[in-house]
């Protein structure tokens, strides 16, 4: 039986946020966000049991998204394996869809460290990110976005306004553009540790 404890969704996110033009994307985005196989989903309460409670088919997350103001939860089947609570949500003023893990469910999988996530030598932060690449470039290639964020706490940053002057040099969180019809990953960048 796979039943999140509410804990599980606590201590802030690790997430995908995805920048649309199209004000209406996230519809189509959700879609085929729910349908990838790494993702066991879809229901509307986080307070669900994966083994035993009926889910909704992807394609019904309009009518999910309109009952729950935009939040979908799910399963997350890992890079390791492992299994973790996630969710999505959307943000129809910013044309935003977000996708996120909560990282007190995300650190009974991987041994997380300390936050910020700022120290390369974490292999979780790349597995994780590969994962969240994989998954955003599935969105993308069926529902293009300006742009796409990675890493945690991403809306309390201002990532997305800045990368559409480019891609900025120093960066707290990985970004996804579009570059030829494709999307270009730029991994985020770290301050060295003090000496």
């Amino acid at each position: 039986m796979t039943r999140w404890k509410h804990e599980d969704w606590l201590n802030g996110y690790y997430e995908i946020l995805m920048d649309f033009d199209d004000p209406y994307a996230w519809i189509e985005a959700a879609q085929t966000l729910w349908s990838q196989p790494q993702l066991l989903g879809v229901w509307t309460s986080q307070e669900f049991d994966a083994d035993s409670d009926p889910r909704l088919d992807a394609s019904d997350v309009l009518v999910a998204c309109e009952l729950m103001t935009g939040h979908l939860n799910g399963v997350a089947r890992l890079p390791n394996g492992k299994t973790a609570p996630c969710g999505s949500g959307i943000s129809q003023t910013e044309n935003w869809l977000v996708f996120f893990l909560p990282l007190a469910g995300l650190g009974r999988c991987y041994e997380l460290g300390r936050f910020p996530f700022g120290d390369a030598g974490r292999p979780w932060v790349f597995e994780v990110d590969q994962w969240m690449v994989s998954l955003a470039t599935a969105v993308f290639r069926k529902v293009p976005f300006r742009v796409a964020a990675v890493g945690s706490e991403l809306h309390t940053l201002d990532m997305i306004s800045q990368a559409g002057a480019g891609v900025p040099e120093r960066r707290p969180c990985g970004l996804l553009a579009p570059a030829c019809q494709d999307l270009q990953w730029f991994p985020p960048t770290f301050k060295p540790e003090a000496t």
